[in-house]
């Protein structure tokens, strides 16, 4: 016997509502999925006590002896399927018809959307995983250039130096083609080819 709609419905609700960080992505997931197959069994239980109950209308019992008379004694589905379609489609009427397939195509839609929705929390979380190897890596590096004496300076242009930490204040040093000055606070400054001194703030 088919599902409901509605289990669809309550499981692209389960999938796309809320959202986490890297560290307990796997976590949610999982919460997710057991709150989803817990939804899921509730409501396939509901549409079981349902169906049976209907399976001993006289009204149901009727349509499905026309249904068998009208298949040749080989109808294409079982009585208990039978019955979920005649209550979702209100005895196959033209209004219930139209109803369930209306359902039916805004729930595929629901469930595409939500499908892209989990498609792009992976891509988040591995874009987030990335960062965080890359922000580790690039601590390291920064780490070990520490230990050779060096840190990593940002010009006002974005673009990154590396220099060595160990010039004292109030000097001016040629280093690499370029002209550096260590104020009195210990603050380092670029010679730029117009003449102006730029400010370097230690990178992060």
């Amino acid at each position: 016997m088919h599902k409901p709609i509605a289990i669809a419905a309550l499981l692209v609700a389960a999938f796309t509502s809320g959202g986490a960080s890297a560290q307990d992505y796997n976590a949610m997931i999982q919460q997710r999925m057991a709150r989803m197959n817990a939804i899921v069994g509730q409501a396939e239980q509901r549409v079981a006590q349902v169906v049976q109950q209907r399976m001993h209308d006289p009204a149901v019992q009727a349509a499905w002896q026309q249904h068998v008379a009208r298949s040749g004694g080989r109808p294409g589905m079982d009585y208990p399927t039978f019955t979920y379609y005649y209550v979702y489609t209100n005895g196959f009427s033209a209004a219930g018809t139209a109803h369930m397939r209306a359902n039916e195509a805004g729930i595929q839609q629901r469930e595409a959307a939500a499908w892209q929705g989990l498609r792009q929390a992976e891509a988040a979380r591995g874009a987030a995983q990335q960062g965080q190897r890359d922000a580790y890596a690039a601590n390291q590096q920064e780490a070990g250039r520490q230990l050779l004496g060096q840190s990593t300076y940002l010009a006002p242009n974005g673009y990154r130096l590396q220099l060595p930490h160990t010039w004292q204040p109030n000097t001016t040093v040629q280093h690499q083609g370029q002209t550096y000055h260590v104020d009195a606070g210990g603050r380092y400054h670029v010679l730029a080819a117009n003449g102006w001194w730029y400010p370097l703030a230690p990178a992060r």
